[in-house]
């Protein structure tokens, strides 16, 4: 009797992972994400990063790094939890490490909107597709306003109009860089 419930739970499992995944997969693709002219280089950035989304809000500390081909992000509560750790390689997001919580956030449709809002010349990255297209502070993909972002004194502020959210991000000084000589405040 045990080993036949233990079956029918273990049966459940699976089949509610299945479900999900496929749940998942009805997600669109994030478009504008997928970079053909993505070249590599050393590229780091810190920024203390608040999500407006419906009634939530929340704040971490996202840390981007690039040493060649790979680009990784780490994020971390303010208290030093790590919520979650990708990497992007110019073509896909590849999701190593993520809390529970996190666990359906469409990670390629918020690295999309970081890069497009902090990567170096990201969207001119897509410009020989003419499917990304940045007027003033719009970006617009086929056509359609997807990301507005607005420079602040300090601040960057990212609407998505797709998947109405907001973010704040905001620079932190680069703590993890070694001092080269330079002088203490």
């Amino acid at each position: 009797m045990k080993l036949k419930l233990r079956l029918k739970t273990v049966s459940w499992v699976l089949a509610s992972a299945l479900l999900c995944n496929a749940c998942q997969s009805w997600i669109p693709k994030a478009q504008g994400l997928v970079t053909p002219e993505w070249a590599a280089q050393n590229y780091q950035r810190q920024d203390q990063i608040e999500v407006q989304w419906k009634t939530q809000s929340f704040s971490f500390l996202l840390y981007q790094q690039q040493r060649g081909q790979s680009l990784d992000m780490l994020a971390l509560s303010l208290t030093g939890q790590q919520l979650f750790k990708l990497s992007f390689d110019g073509q896909k997001v590849d999701v190593e490490q993520r809390i529970d919580p996190m666990k359906r956030l469409p990670f390629d449709y918020v690295v999309r909107d970081i890069l497009y809002a902090t990567y170096p010349n990201f969207a001119a990255l897509h410009a020989a597709q003419n499917a990304v297209v940045q007027k003033d502070d719009i970006i617009y993909i086929q056509q359609q306003p997807v990301l507005k972002i607005q420079q602040n004194e300090g601040a960057i502020e990212l609407d998505n109009l797709q998947v109405p959210y907001q973010m704040v991000i905001s620079a932190v000084s680069n703590t993890l860089e070694d001092d080269q000589g330079g002088h203490h405040d």
